[in-house]
């Protein structure tokens, strides 16, 4: 029987964003933030939201801003650093929680969203430890050449130029598909159609080319550390999620860290039995570091009293 999430809502920066919260058996528990990749829903996060609830782990699968129940305008927009946040205001939300433990929080991402989770838990020191799978992005602009090529992005500057007059001149962007599965390994690919998930919309607003051209997570990876860091990447053929890309990441993240290479493709680690190797990395990685590694406590400062008193 499919476990049944409870529908809640969280506020994120003055915008109401919605989530899906999944409970263990056994409460209160550590706790962790799922986010996909650009604007899909939190309802395909149900493939694996289970791995950690029976691993005992409270689970919040969240939309970003502008994506599927979340509120937000114009819908689709694709901005990185807004889901970075987003994976922040969900943090505190589950510290109101009296089922979860506050100060074991951990953050999971899939693709892109892989890196939107590692660039909160650089910034939030709330983050006990992050698990990123099948990643893509960590420099927006090298990963768009590598996919498309210079003169590929010569032609997406070029429509994003033209879609700046158009922004000044009416106040918006133009809207474009969010995938588009065109390559050979892919062609057969299930489409994530408004059928599987009635709250996903396969489009996005244009200028957020922009917010990811410029979106470079790898460049603060080195201050991650020491919140421990779990890598699972795609060791087969795979333009999306380019094993360069996650070891270049990798190499600049400092410890404690650990890097897995599973032998799939694109959508190797979105179903089995890719998907079973990755989870219970996942989750050994988690259990390891949110439940069996003790807090760290901070030595009290000494007063002028205790002192005194310590020279008595």
């Amino acid at each position: 029987m499919a476990l049944q999430p409870e529908h809640v809502t969280f506020n994120s920066l003055g915008t109401r964003c919605a989530g899906d919260l999944y409970l263990p058996a056994t409460t209160p528990a550590p706790a962790l933030v799922l986010g996909h990749s650009g604007v899909m829903v939190k309802e395909a996060l149900g493939f694996f939201a289970p791995y950690f609830v029976d691993a005992g782990f409270v689970v919040i699968a969240i939309d970003y801003r502008t994506v599927g129940s979340s509120e937000g305008e114009p819908r689709g927009q694709d901005y990185p650093e807004r889901q970075v946040e987003d994976f922040r205001s969900a943090i505190s939300y589950l510290q109101t929680r009296p089922e979860v433990q506050p100060e074991r929080i951990g953050v999971w991402g899939v693709s892109i969203g892989g890196s939107v989770a590692a660039q909160a838990a650089t910034l939030d020191r709330r983050v006990g430890a992050v698990v990123v799978q099948s990643p893509s992005i960590w420099n927006g602009w090298r990963s768009m050449e590598r996919l498309l090529g210079r003169e590929g992005v010569r032609a997406v500057r070029d429509q994003l130029d033209a879609d700046w007059q158009r922004r000044y001149e009416t106040g918006e962007s133009a809207r474009v598909p969010h995938l588009t599965l065109e390559h050979d390994n892919v062609q057969d690919a299930p489409d994530m159609s408004e059928q599987i998930f009635p709250t996903y919309r396969n489009e996005k607003t244009l200028d957020s080319a922009e917010h990811l051209l410029t979106f470079a997570p790898e460049d603060l990876i080195h201050r991650l550390a020491p919140t421990p860091l779990l890598m699972i990447a795609n060791g087969g053929h795979d333009p999306y999620h380019a094993l360069e890309e996650a070891q270049s990441a990798y190499d600049k993240a400092g410890e404690p860290k650990r890097l897995e290479i599973l032998p799939y493709d694109v959508l190797g680690m979105y179903t089995g039995p890719g998907l079973e190797e990755a989870m219970a990395l996942a989750v050994e990685w988690f259990d390891r570091y949110l439940r069996q590694t003790p807090l760290a406590t901070a030595t009290p400062v000494p007063t002028a009293e205790s002192i005194a008193k310590m020279r008595r």
